[in-house]
């Protein structure tokens, strides 16, 4: 395996480590100095060091080849756009809300979207409004 990039998904070519072979981990800290990597599982545990040449890409994940097969040529247009199409990956925040719901793939991407930046629009208001539960003259002494 070339090196590894954070949050980049593997899968275990053996048992070796505590980590199980033929499962997949999610890369959480790299070591360029000996080429080696601790990984976390589904469950969030952290395994221990191991070597890059045990773990190899996953090639399951959602890549060109997979959107040019689901999505609608419109879609396919505007991606075509980018480079670097094989490494999309959602954000862990949208992936979440996604398996909360169980709509249709576009529907649940989409909602998920918006979801995150209402939330986002709303914090930033209500950080935006100092003071509003003070009351009226109860400022410094001047």
């Amino acid at each position: 395996m070339n090196c590894p990039r954070l949050k980049q998904r593997i899968r275990i070519k053996r048992p070796t480590r505590g980590y199980e072979g033929g499962k997949t981990y999610v890369v959480v800290r790299i070591d360029t100095n000996d080429n080696t990597l601790m990984a976390t599982d589904s469950e969030g545990r952290e395994g221990p060091w191991i070597q890059w040449r045990n773990c190899e890409p996953c090639l399951d994940d959602i890549n060109w080849s997979w959107l040019k097969n689901h999505l609608p040529s419109e879609a396919l247009e505007l991606l075509s756009a980018f480079e670097g199409l094989d490494g999309l990956r959602l954000s862990d925040t949208i992936r979440d809300r996604i398996l909360m719901q169980l709509p249709n793939l576009k529907d649940r991407i989409l909602t998920s979207q918006v979801q995150l930046e209402e939330e986002v629009s709303s914090a930033k208001n209500t950080a935006a409004i100092p003071g509003e539960d003070e009351d009226e003259g109860s400022g410094p002494p001047f």
